[in-house]
């Protein structure tokens, strides 16, 4: 059948359906996620003095996670591929959830850093497993809206670290555990059972699903195949020459540069905001749950408009180069205010443009290796993430200030928007 043939108004239809029935699994999912990833930079002020760890010590064990994470990214995915997205997801779940839990019993840098690249291991591949299942089920036309949506897990999970950490971390004596134990244990529980969740909801794909229709399936199945033959990227005949095709180098050079740089901001977020904005850790915890309400806010629009009017690149290079603005506010400016604009500013572009990249990235890659190839890239980005957020600890013990390090962000998310230009350049050349 052609598209119309098929009934006015199939295509929102199947579409409201796949939203409602899949987004609110994959966003709980990934908000669960963010939240085992991040609640370490809560616990890390009282948790660095109960045990003696100096900056290096953190920023090092944050990196870690980052090395084991990108050296499993893309066998995770090639796992994936060929066990099935519900079930990898599921025991990548089970897995973090266990790892992330045992941090409380951290007392040596050692096993601190051991905990860390398991806890990077069991991670590795969810994000790009769970960018390559929407891709399954959301054609190009919408997916920019589909990934934004599940996307807003992003700074939801702020607010929630935002509103909870501060009561949490004030359990500090109950039953003999200190605050951050508490912490790193009640946030670990809900992956446990979220894997679980999406063990026995989640749908492989949409021939498996009852709740569309025998024409919806038809529309939905064409309209990927659809996007399928009308991919330029080059169907490749092993997975090392989709990793290395020239567009996955290119797109992993700029997020190498522009989410590397900035994942050593947020281990250490709550930490710089109190110290540039003279905030207690209650009020820190606020503003936080602040800019995470500024990003749903953007998420939904940069999603709407990107999809509306076809375009990525600009709605992921402007927001860079706010961003570095941002950073270098933070590094030169002493004032609180200004500081705190800075962070709000940080919050509305940052993570908005992240999904309308992925978009963009998986318009370019053939379906057959998309998984691997959004892995490839994804693992830039965790390298990136190792040496900026260890040379950020070393710079802050070696110069007694965040500033320096603040100011190195700066510098490359401005090469990375950059190399993004380059490549909004090629594309836009081509016949």
């Amino acid at each position: 059948m052609t598209p119309d043939e098929f009934a006015p108004g199939l295509p929102d239809r199947v579409m409201k359906k796949a939203q409602w029935r899949l987004l609110p699994l994959i966003f709980l999912a990934y908000l669960i996620a963010i939240v085992d990833r991040l609640n370490i930079s809560f616990a890390a002020a009282t948790m660095n003095e109960d045990l003696g760890f100096s900056a290096t010590v953190y920023g090092l064990a944050g990196g870690i996670f980052f090395i084991s994470y990108a050296l499993l990214e893309v066998p995770s995915n090639v796992a994936m591929m060929r066990f099935g997205t519900r079930i990898w997801i599921t025991r990548i779940m089970v897995t973090w959830g266990l790892i992330s839990a045992a941090q409380m019993f951290v007392q040596t840098p050692m096993q601190f850093y051991i905990l860390r690249f398991l806890l990077g291991a069991a991670e590795a591949g969810f994000f790009p497993a769970i960018l390559f299942y929407a891709s399954l089920w959301f054609p190009a036309k919408w997916r920019g809206r589909a990934v934004s949506r599940f996307y807003v897990a992003q700074p939801v999970s702020q607010i929630i670290m935002g509103l909870v950490s501060g009561p949490i971390l004030n359990l500090d004596g109950t039953m003999g555990l200190h605050g951050w134990q508490w912490l790193l244990l009640l946030e670990a529980i809900p992956a446990l059972a979220m894997g679980l969740i999406i063990w026995k909801f989640l749908p492989d794909n949409p021939a498996t699903v009852t709740w569309l229709e025998p024409d919806e399936r038809l529309w939905l199945t064409g309209a990927l195949a659809a996007d399928a033959a009308g991919i330029t990227g080059t169907k490749h005949d092993s997975v090392w020459r989709a990793i290395s095709d020239r567009p996955v180098l290119q797109f992993g050079l700029f997020w190498f540069f522009y989410v590397g740089a900035v994942n050593a901001f947020y281990l250490s977020a709550p930490q710089i905001l109190g110290l540039k904005t003279g905030l207690d850790p209650g009020g820190v915890g606020l503003f936080i749950a602040c800019g995470g309400i500024l990003g749903v806010i953007a998420l939904i629009g940069f999603g709407w408009l990107s999809d509306r009017r076809q375009e990525r690149f600009w709605y992921i290079i402007i927001p860079a180069l706010v961003v570095a603005a941002s950073f270098i506010t933070f590094a030169f400016n002493p004032s609180p205010v200004l500081a705190g604009i800075a962070f709000l500013a940080l919050a509305a572009t940052w993570l908005p443009s992240q999904p309308l990249f992925f978009s963009a990235l998986s318009e370019t890659l053939h379906q057959r290796h998309r998984a691997v190839g959004i892995a490839a890239v994804n693992t830039f980005g965790q390298f990136g993430s190792f040496l900026s957020t260890s040379a950020f600890g070393y710079a802050k013990d070696t110069t007694g200030s965040y500033d320096a390090g603040l100011a190195g962000i700066a510098v490359c998310v401005m090469i990375g928007a950059a190399i993004l230009n380059q490549i909004r350049r090629k594309t836009a050349s081509r016949p």
